[in-house]
């Protein structure tokens, strides 16, 4: 019994730095003329989008024709696709774009 409790410990554990170590991965950004033009907006995106959504992998950010938004590809508990308008340094707002319902986040909800 107790070695059962030490093993459990011992997964939660790794599991947890696994979590961590997901999320601390860098994001994609395909090396694209248009990514480059538009940098600024994508370093600004990624930090605030960090900070946004939590247990993030996998995340790829591109740029659009608009020089104040990105869609951004990333993972959670399943994949997504999101269109994120930023304001500054701030997200004005963030649609997923993979989801049924209509999910928004704006500046005033988060």
């Amino acid at each position: 019994m107790r070695l059962s409790k030490t093993l459990a410990a011992s997964a939660a554990l790794l599991l947890g730095a696994a979590v961590t170590a997901q999320a601390d991965e860098p994001s994609h950004i395909p090396a694209t003329a248009q990514s480059q033009a538009n940098a600024a907006v994508i370093a600004k995106a990624d930090h605030a989008f960090r900070d946004s959504v939590k247990g993030l992998s996998n995340v790829w950010i591109f740029a659009t024709g608009d020089a104040s938004s990105v869609f951004v590809s990333y993972t959670t508990d399943t994949n997504h696709l999101a269109l994120v308008e930023m304001k500054g340094e701030h997200i004005a707002n963030l649609r997923d774009l993979s989801t049924s319902a209509e999910q928004v986040l704006t500046a005033s909800t988060h």
